[in-house]
């Protein structure tokens, strides 16, 4: 064989040998983890998701999480990372502490290629939010798994909430209560569930809430309503306000939709949402309204405490205009009133001071 057809054949084995290694890399990149077990099995085990726009609020969370926990009770934190870089990662680990282990766990949303046919857009809501549906896979050595949205606040230990009997659940979950409702249809809120590990792999719940998705376009959430029609109502116990007291919970729920009556036993000593908001354990900043955009609003007040102690300089941010334009088309397009009148509430909302 002559010398330059050795050369291009050697040179051809080497760039096939280069893609391949390439390939098989980015394939291995894409793939979503299993997490191994924790070594502590008296854990608490609790994974977030979080990605660049968030990941500054999940501080405030861990904070407040951290502050308000009993002195017995260990803590296993996993955060789902979306896409961050090394420098925030680094940041979110220096909330380890002896009862409070954190690990990272970096993901790409590319990793959903091929995975979620169409992402739906929810002006609110990250996409990292998409990665909920892959918990019981990635957790799959574990018993219990406690997920929890990032806009909150932990005003108490979690230890009940988390030995919630579930044996015979797929999930613990917060049923929703706003008014008006439908009372023959029961609806789940997802910003906080305790997942029976065990019982979501035998059903392959990951595959169930895959096929929903792509099968059903929801525009109303990112993954709220996959989670509403993939889960069977008798396969999710509900949990007590406390434990997901959202900020939209107004004092018409309790009149209008006997809020009370509904939440047995949960509230035997809770008549009213005053009532409520002093036993609050999680405070769920749900839906449009943040209290790094409102400092007045609901919960408010102690959410930027905790943002000071994070970090003293912190200021109120204002929203983008694009984020201002959708949720103003949404509040004016939710009234029952008149194109005119629909139109004055759009700009109203639009160019209100300290916007909500």
């Amino acid at each position: 064989m002559k010398k330059p057809l050795l050369t291009t054949l050697i040179l051809l084995i080497i760039l096939s040998l280069g893609l391949t290694t390439i390939l098989f890399l980015n394939n291995k990149q894409n793939t979503i983890p299993i997490i191994p077990k924790p070594k502590n099995n008296n854990s608490i085990n609790i994974v977030f998701t979080t990605d660049k726009e968030y990941s500054s609020y999940l501080k405030v969370a861990l904070k407040s999480l951290i502050l308000n926990k009993d002195k017995d009770s260990i803590y296993n934190i996993y955060i789902l990372s979306i896409d961050l870089n090394k420098k925030t990662q680094k940041e979110l680990k220096t909330f380890k502490q002896d009862d409070v282990e954190i690990s990272i766990v970096p993901l790409k949303l590319s990793m959903l290629k091929g995975k979620i046919r169409h992402r739906t857009f929810c002006h609110h809501v990250s996409n990292a939010d998409y990665f909920k549906f892959f918990i019981p896979e990635m957790f799959q050595n574990f018993d219990k798994i406690l997920y929890l949205d990032s806009d909150i606040l932990v005003l108490g230990d979690l230890s009940s909430l988390y030995n919630t009997d579930i044996q015979d659940k797929y999930i613990a979950v917060l049923r929703r209560y706003s008014y008006p409702v439908d009372l023959k249809e029961v609806r789940y809120n997802i910003g906080i569930i305790l997942f029976n590990i065990q019982n979501c792999i035998k059903s392959n719940l990951t595959s169930k809430l895959l096929y929903t998705k792509n099968h059903n376009n929801d525009n109303n959430s990112i993954t709220q309503a996959t989670f509403n029609k993939a889960i069977p109502q008798n396969m999710a116990e509900p949990i007590s306000p406390i434990y997901n007291n959202r900020t939209i919970t107004t004092k018409e729920d309790f009149i209008k939709y006997n809020f009370r009556k509904n939440y047995h036993p949960f509230l035997d000593e809770i008549n009213n949402l005053d009532e409520l908001d002093k036993k609050t354990i999680i405070v769920h900043f749900a839906g449009y309204q943040k209290p790094w955009y409102n400092p007045k609003m609901k919960f408010a007040k102690q959410w930027w405490r905790y943002a000071h102690l994070v970090n003293p300089d912190w200021k109120v941010e204002k929203r983008k205009l694009f984020d201002r334009i959708v949720n103003s088309y949404r509040i004016s397009k939710n009234t029952n009133k008149d194109a005119k009148t629909r139109l004055k509430i759009f700009f109203g909302s639009l160019f209100k001071k300290n916007y909500k």
